[in-house]
């Protein structure tokens, strides 16, 4: 399964420290072929002129973000990583 960043359906995110944008750099297939390593950056507004920007490496199994209820897991593991930590970072998603 290849996906470009565009295929990745994570638009964004209402958190507790704002609504957050999700914009996806690159997409890599791990070498069993069933789970995705997931570059994104992570952008709010703060005010007209300044926005706050995060950066999230997020590893998934390719078949939770196929579907509506997976996609819906991620953003809740990406919503609980912006409202536990500061700065950049990495998730393990897989189970």
């Amino acid at each position: 399964m290849s996906l470009k960043p565009q295929d990745v359906r994570l638009h964004e995110v209402d958190t507790s420290k704002g609504q957050w944008g999700i914009y996806v750099q690159s997409v890599v297939e791990a070498e069993n072929k069933k789970n995705l390593f997931v570059t994104i950056i992570l952008e709010r507004n703060i005010d007209d002129e300044h926005i706050m920007s995060r950066r999230l490496v997020i590893s998934v199994s390719a078949s939770e973000l196929a579907s509506p209820s997976g996609r819906n897991e991620v953003l809740n593991l990406i919503r609980n990583w912006i409202e536990t930590t500061e700065g950049d970072g990495s998730i393990d998603g897989v189970s």
